[in-house]
C-alpha cells in the first residue's frame, strides 16, 4: 500500500514555478485564485497540454467552470497569459502562452529599480544640501538649490563630484556656488567624472 502511494507521488510529477512569480503576483494585480489557475495552467503546459479544458481546470482547482473562464479572461487582460492560435500539422489550434507574465515582471522590476534610484538620488541630494549649508554657514537660497539641481539633472554631474568641488572650494575659502561651478566646468573639460579620475590627474600633475 505504501509502495503504491509512493509510486503515485512519483508518477504524478511536479510543477516548476519561478519564484519571481510567487513574490510579485500581487504587484501584478493577480489574486490568489488567479495564481492557482496560473499554476494549474503551468502544470498542464509542463505536461505538454497547452490548452486544457475548463472542466479539467475546475476539477483541479475546486472552482466552477464559469469562474475558470472569468479568471482566464482576467489573466489575459492583465497580460499574464496570452491566447494564441498556432498552426500544427496544417491545422489551427488554440494554446495558452504563459510567458507574457515574465515581460510584466521585467517591467515591474525595472520600475521598482527606477523608483529606488530616484529615492536614493533625492536622499543624496538632500544630504548634499545640508553639507553645503554647513560649510557655507548659511541656508541655501532657492536659486542656489535650483543651481545644484541643474548640475545633477542637466549637466549630469555626480553627487560625488559636486561634493569634491565643495571640498576644493572650502580649501580655498571660496564659499560660493559660482566657484564650485568653475571647478566642475574645469573638471568636465578634463573629462573628470569621479574621485578616482581626479586623483589620477593629480598624481600625473604631481600634486
Amino acid at each position: 500500500m505504501e509502495d503504491d502511494l509512493f509510486n503515485s507521488f512519483v508518477d504524478s510529477g511536479s510543477t516548476s514555478i519561478n519564484n519571481l512569480i510567487l513574490k510579485n503576483f500581487h504587484q501584478l494585480g493577480m489574486t490568489e485564485k488567479d495564481l492557482v489557475v496560473y499554476l494549474a495552467l503551468s502544470m498542464y503546459s509542463q505536461k505538454g497540454v497547452t490548452f486544457p479544458m475548463a472542466k479539467d481546470l475546475a476539477v483541479d482547482t475546486g472552482m466552477d467552470e464559469s469562474s475558470i473562464y472569468t479568471i482566464i479572461q482576467g489573466l489575459i487582460k492583465l497580460g499574464i497569459i496570452e491566447l494564441k492560435t498556432v498552426i500544427d500539422h496544417h491545422q489551427q489550434r488554440d494554446i495558452y502562452s504563459l510567458t507574457p507574465i515574465f515581460h510584466r515582471i521585467k517591467n515591474l522590476l525595472a520600475q521598482e529599480n527606477q523608483s529606488h534610484q530616484q529615492n536614493k538620488l533625492m536622499s543624496e541630494t538632500e544630504e548634499l544640501f545640508k553639507k553645503i549649508e554647513v560649510e557655507f554657514g548659511r541656508p541655501l537660497s532657492p536659486i542656489e538649490q535650483e543651481q545644484i539641481h541643474q548640475w545633477i539633472e542637466d549637466d549630469h554631474y555626480s553627487i560625488e563630484l559636486i561634493d569634491l568641488s565643495l571640498r576644493e572650494a572650502v580649501l580655498n575659502q571660496a564659499y560660493s556656488l559660482k566657484y564650485m561651478d568653475r571647478i566642475l566646468i574645469s573638471w568636465e573639460k578634463s573629462n573628470i567624472k569621479s574621485a578616482e579620475q581626479l586623483q589620477d590627474r593629480r598624481k600625473k600633475l604631481g600634486y
